[in-house]
């Protein structure tokens, strides 16, 4: 009896993706779900069971194979596939039936859902994972490990490197490149090369630097300590860290978009502070963040977006 181990439980689709790939195929006698969050165990999605952690792949057999289904960031991603491999167990691809790979060069262990369309001359690297009605444009390339989310589109010839990501429902450009590690984030347009590490976000995209480089601009003053401690507060709520100091990069601890947007929203409430997603690409640590909300006389956080650009322009003059 051979057995499919689906590597993480988070994901539904990939679930089903497996299903309809076994009924296409009939590849495997059965299908079973791991997931290391030991709440997970026993539960069920579309009548595939999570029967443990990641470590009950030491007991697989000859002729199982294993699908790493997580892509909620590509170094999680990296991290469970050498984990995986760690148990000597192949990884597979999951293709869906529908999907046409006329003319393209696919890798190993690829994961390519329904809806999606990948392009004539276009290449897709070991590892990489192709979302829902993503677009991979005739010519351009996916590096190993890289990620296309839900809706993105990646034009004509783009070159997207290794473990890259591409935020759902964001466009790139034709002809440009996407460095290895970099990030794209969601809805955003690119239409420059997003360099090495490297993040792109908005419309048109801004692209920041690998951990954001602003230092803090002001004297500490009692301000500045208040904003920075509350801060640290926020940061490590967000992150379930309880030690959370003043010098820690949120994504570098972590963090992601989805967790950006709530720490985004935590310190309107609580702090009062009108703080943008590019503030905290930015300045993603709480002792950068607080110099840009106090300011470079100590001012008190503006309440509201208008004050913080009213304040900025004042800065500038």
């Amino acid at each position: 009896m051979t057995t499919l181990y689906l590597c993480a439980a988070g994901n539904p689709d990939g679930v089903r993706l497996a299903i309809e790939v076994n009924t296409a195929e009939q590849r495997w006698d059965r299908i079973v779900l791991l997931d290391d969050d030991p709440a997970k165990l026993g539960y069920e999605i579309m009548g595939v069971p999570v029967i443990g952690p990641f470590e009950a792949l030491s007991e697989h057999q000859p002729g199982d194979q294993a699908v790493n289904l997580v892509a909620r960031s590509t170094k999680g991603r990296d991290r469970a596939r050498a984990k995986i491999e760690g148990f000597g167990l192949e990884l597979t691809s999951l293709i869906h039936p529908s999907t046409s790979l006329f003319g393209a060069t696919v890798g190993r262990a690829v994961t390519i859902y329904a809806g999606c369309t990948v392009s004539a001359l276009s290449s897709v690297g070991d590892h990489a994972v192709i979302f829902t009605q993503a677009v991979l444009g005739h010519g351009a390339s996916l590096g190993e490990g890289g990620v296309i989310a839900p809706g993105a589109v990646v034009n004509a010839r783009v070159q997207v490197g290794d473990r890259a990501y591409i935020g759902s429902n964001a466009s790139v450009l034709p002809d440009l490149v996407v460095g290895d590690d970099a990030t794209v984030s969601a809805c955003s347009a690119v239409i420059s090369d997003v360099p090495v590490g490297c993040t792109a976000l908005g419309v048109p995209a801004e692209v920041m630097g690998a951990g954001a480089s602003i230092v803090p601009s002001i004297m500490p003053n009692a301000e500045f300590d208040r904003m920075q401690a509350d801060l640290c507060t926020v940061f490590g709520a967000a992150l379930k860290h309880s030690d959370y100091r003043a010098e820690m990069n949120f994504f570098e601890v972590g963090g992601d978009s989805k967790q950006a947007v709530a720490l985004l929203s935590e310190i309107q409430n609580k702090l009062g502070a009108a703080v943008s997603i590019i503030d905290l690409f930015r300045c993603p640590s709480p002792a950068l963040l607080a110099s840009q909300v106090v300011g470079d006389q100590g001012m008190t956080a503006p309440r509201t977006r208008a004050e913080m650009r009213r304040q900025r322009m004042q800065k500038r003059s």
